[in-house]
């Protein structure tokens, strides 16, 4: 199966950290904690609540550690820098298992739009 990669538009989405990082282990046997492959820092996986209009859906986001926000805690709307989606599907004694891996660049907490400023004028009385 070739491999392909989905850049999601984010257009209004949202995104709440629903369980904090936790390293990512490349042989649960073992324990063996996994690595980026360019940059060898270590992976955490990151569970987002995603919404869009009237739907969320829980996804496991796969982020290296220099990416990590230390304000990443339950409830903690953020920002998927650099969001990639690939999809992917196995063969194992005869079943299919099927999915999407969301990787990110980072995850930065989201800036929420600042109100706008009040008008410093107060009413005037109308003139008759």
């Amino acid at each position: 199966m070739a491999r392909i990669t989905i850049r999601p538009d984010l257009t209004g989405t949202t995104h709440m950290v629903a369980v904090p990082p936790v390293p990512k282990l490349a042989d649960a046997a073992t324990g063996q904690v996994a690595t980026d492959r360019e940059s060898g820092a270590t992976l955490y996986t990151v569970q987002l609540l995603e919404t869009f209009e009237a739907t969320a859906q829980l996804i496991k986001v796969t982020v290296p550690e220099p990416g990590l926000d230390a304000g990443l805690v339950p409830g903690a709307i953020v920002r998927p820098v650099g969001l990639i989606a690939t999809p992917w599907a196995n063969l194992f004694n005869g079943q299919i298992s099927s999915g999407v891996a969301y990787r990110a660049e980072a995850l930065v907490p989201a800036v929420p739009a600042a109100p706008a400023a009040k008008s410093a004028k107060t009413a005037e009385p109308v003139a008759s």
